[in-house]
């Protein structure tokens, strides 16, 4: 049921580009007839279009129905919200109350850096 689940979704998500794919397969197999046929810019041959004009075109036209959304359902849509669960607020205890727990003597040799013993105040400059 998971590996049918996941191929649909997987064809849902491949059907644009693949559509889109197909407009531009086309449009170089056929070059030439659509720079003929369906070419604005015939009269301008400096601007090289060759046909690119009709492409825009089509390849846009599939950009607005999806936008529109009569052909696609959103993403947003497709993946609503289905379990929610709300997360209580904890409260970490006060970092001081660790420090200032008495340390035992066997740690505090082994150990160099301690917050009890010394804080470092960088000196002060005179102006």
């Amino acid at each position: 049921m998971k590996k049918l689940f996941l191929f649909i979704l997987l064809v849902a998500f491949l059907v644009k580009p693949v559509y889109n794919l197909c407009y531009l397969v086309y449009y170089e197999i056929n070059v030439d007839y659509i720079t003929e046929v369906f070419c604005v810019n015939k009269d301008k041959v400096e601007m090289a279009c060759n046909g690119k004009c009709h492409l825009a075109k089509q390849l846009q036209a599939t950009e607005n129905t999806t936008k529109e959304g009569k052909a696609v359902l959103s993403l947003l849509d497709v993946f609503l919200v289905v379990f929610y669960q709300a997360t209580d607020n904890f409260n970490l205890p006060n970092a001081s109350e660790f420090i200032n727990e008495d340390i035992p003597n066997s740690y505090k040799i082994l150990y160099k850096y301690n917050f009890q013993s010394f804080q470092f105040k960088p000196p002060r400059f005179v102006a």
